[in-house]
């Protein structure tokens, strides 16, 4: 199987492989100066269906695409809610004490 890598870059493309090394052995190449991948494939048990295993990488190819455009469109989005969450959270000792964590100056060992 061949695969451009202008279509499906190569991010997207090893993530794919990854979750299909359980299922088959991947052989990778650089053709047309790395402008495609090809990818074949080798069974690794007799019971293995190539075919259906082709069809389905194809498939999570498209997947994974998509969701790597996703995860861009909303890069912003989830740096402010990160940094929202940072800014909320108290995590400096303000109390001006140096503090221990034997001494538990914040009470974070006490359960009610």
């Amino acid at each position: 199987m061949d695969v451009d890598v202008g279509i499906y870059p190569l991010q997207v493309l090893f993530r794919v492989c990854y979750a299909f090394t359980d299922r088959c052995y991947l052989f990778l190449s650089s053709v047309n100066d790395g402008q495609v991948v090809r990818v074949r494939f080798a069974r690794r048990s007799a019971e293995c269906n190539l075919e259906t295993i082709v069809g389905e990488f194809s498939n999570e190819l498209v997947n994974q695409r998509v969701r790597l455009e996703i995860a861009n469109e909303t890069r912003v989005i989830r740096e402010l809610i990160v940094a929202q969450a940072f800014t909320e959270a108290d995590l400096i000792d303000r109390s001006g004490s140096e503090g221990s964590y034997i001494e538990d100056s914040r009470g974070v060992g006490i359960t009610k």
